[in-house]
């Protein structure tokens, strides 16, 4: 988006979290959160959510876990039908966000059965039903990258294949490349790339490549982005995939697209399970700084940020296991 592009607002927006790597039957719902309880759902290291815009009628899913299990399964006892979804997202092109688009898609079923037709049908209308709906997935160019991984003792695995985009457009998926924001609804926008100009770096990989012909690149995940939403008489709520950009840097660069700056709420991976102590206290006082009335570490976040997180900003902090629905 350029300066001139209203990035709009919206209000009555829900986000259901479908993969987490927690579970969870006891959790107390609150006004803000309300915690699905009806049945044990599953928990995996992946993480996906159900972003759905009230106001229009907008579904989108946002990642897919690392599983073809996690998710559907967690949908089935939910009670979510996936043919509701209008748009699909992806954070980055990591497998615990990606693996189970294939199965959403093909539960979908939107691609056309083969039928008989009159003699009176037009070729207009053959050709329109044979190319059947197209279910926008909406990716940074970078996501479909073929990754390789070198560890310290220099012995190289891979290749960590890219998602299957063949698979996913034979199965209605239309793929929109976009490396920088792209909207999604009215004050709904993924970031694109997110700029680096913080202090944050425990989200950078530390031993990954990518492969371009014989050229094997360091790999920063430059893919890395987030979702946006501008509540109405809110502010942001910003949902992460995993924040390997840094978390900070994340809501700023919200706060700049969006010319938004009130922080209402923010959600997912924060990437940072193995961050060191100083930078842990440096992005915990930047994310103070937002002032947002809820924070919710997910996924990647780890234990001790996590905690950190609760002690520090305990009116703010609500903890996130599968099933939880928050509401704006």
């Amino acid at each position: 988006m350029s300066r001139s592009d209203p990035f709009g607002e919206t209000q009555d927006v829900a986000i259901t979290v479908l993969v987490d790597n927690r579970a969870d039957l006891i959790v107390k719902s609150t006004d803000t959160v309300k915690y699905f309880d009806d049945e044990p759902l599953l928990a995996e290291h992946g993480f996906s959510a159900l972003v759905d815009l009230k106001e229009i009628g907008l579904r989108i899913l946002w990642d897919a876990g690392i599983s073809s299990i996690a998710l559907m399964e967690n949908v089935k006892r939910m009670k979510i039908d996936l043919a509701t979804i209008q748009k699909i997202a992806l954070s980055h092109g990591h497998g615990d966000h990606t693996a189970a688009v294939t199965d959403v898609l093909r539960a979908m079923d939107v691609m056309p059965a083969s039928k008989e037709w009159s003699q009176t049908a037009t070729p207009k209308e053959m050709r329109r039903y044979a190319e059947g709906r197209r279910v926008p997935v909406i990716a940074h160019p970078a996501a479909f990258r073929e990754r390789w991984h070198m560890p310290k003792d220099e012995k190289w695995y891979g290749p960590m294949f890219p998602p299957p985009r063949a698979e996913w457009e034979a199965l209605g998926a239309e793929i929109i490349l976009s490396e920088g924001p792209c909207q999604l609804g009215p004050g709904c926008w993924t970031l694109g790339s997110v700029p680096r100009q913080s202090f944050e770096s425990s989200g950078i990989p530390k031993a990954m490549t990518y492969r371009e012909g014989e050229t094997f690149i360091p790999d920063y995940v430059e893919e890395d982005q987030a979702i946006a939403i501008n509540v109405r008489n809110k502010g942001l709520v910003v949902l992460s995939g995993c924040a390997h950009s840094g978390i900070v840097n994340t809501v700023n660069h919200a706060r700049q697209i969006s010319g938004v700056e009130q922080v209402y709420a923010i959600l997912g991976g924060f990437h940072l399970a193995r961050v060191k102590d100083d930078e842990l206290g440096q992005t915990i006082e930047a994310i103070k700084a937002f002032r947002p009335r809820l924070i919710v570490p997910s996924h990647c976040t780890g234990f001790k940020a996590t905690a950190q997180f609760a002690a520090q900003m305990p009116d703010a902090f609500m903890p996130n296991v599968v099933g939880a629905t928050y509401s704006f």
